[in-house]
């Protein structure tokens, strides 16, 4: 065997340790990619690993893949619907793309969200890119920017019934009483 194991980490069995990036939008590049059977051997899809290139995740890597053809018409549209973007938001022309390795070391943003899954029977998770970001939706919300749904029922407000209504006052930042709701004293507008 030839190989000396003393100075080997076993922890690095499983692929090391590495920390889940929070949901946001990220500026990444593909540094490995490959277009293979997938494992149902239903169709290709190109596996690639994506790096982050800039800002306080720099490096982190990002795996996913994308289906260029499936038996599943469905599968096989999202999947070319996916690439295309992918093409997009490197700044390329679609029509041009005829081998995934254009696609390497080409700067993007993308939309990384949190996925679950499960390993040897324990919940993880995972990065997962949602969107590519190019001209066509570069306006919209990134993850981790949407309002928060914390399930709560708002109140509902009930007819007038001619009842004074009652307001709880608070102190502003300038210790002035404000009734909920009211206009609000704001430092930069004095």
């Amino acid at each position: 065997m030839n190989v000396n194991l003393a100075d080997v980490n076993e922890n690095d069995a499983e692929g090391g340790n590495f920390t889940v990036l929070p949901r946001g939008r990220y500026m990444l590049q593909i540094i490995e990619g490959d277009v293979k059977e997938n494992s149902k051997k239903t169709g290709m899809l190109f596996d690639y690993k994506a790096e982050v290139i800039e800002g306080d995740c720099q490096g982190a890597k990002i795996f996913g893949n994308i289906n260029v053809s499936h038996s599943n018409m469905t599968a096989q549209k999202i999947g070319q619907a996916q690439l295309k973007a992918l093409a997009l938001a490197c700044g390329m022309d679609p029509s041009t793309l005829s081998d995934t390795e254009q696609l390497n070391w080409q700067p993007f943003l993308a939309d990384v969200d949190i996925e679950p899954y499960q390993k040897n029977g324990q919940d993880k998770e995972r990065n997962v890119i949602k969107k590519f970001i190019h001209a066509g939706n570069a306006d919209s919300v990134p993850p981790g920017k949407e309002a928060a749904n914390d399930n709560v029922t708002k109140p509902t407000t009930t007819a007038n019934d001619n009842k004074p209504q009652t307001t709880t006052a608070r102190p502003t930042q300038n210790n002035a009483a404000t009734a909920s709701g009211g206009a609000r004293s704001m430092p930069w507008k004095k």
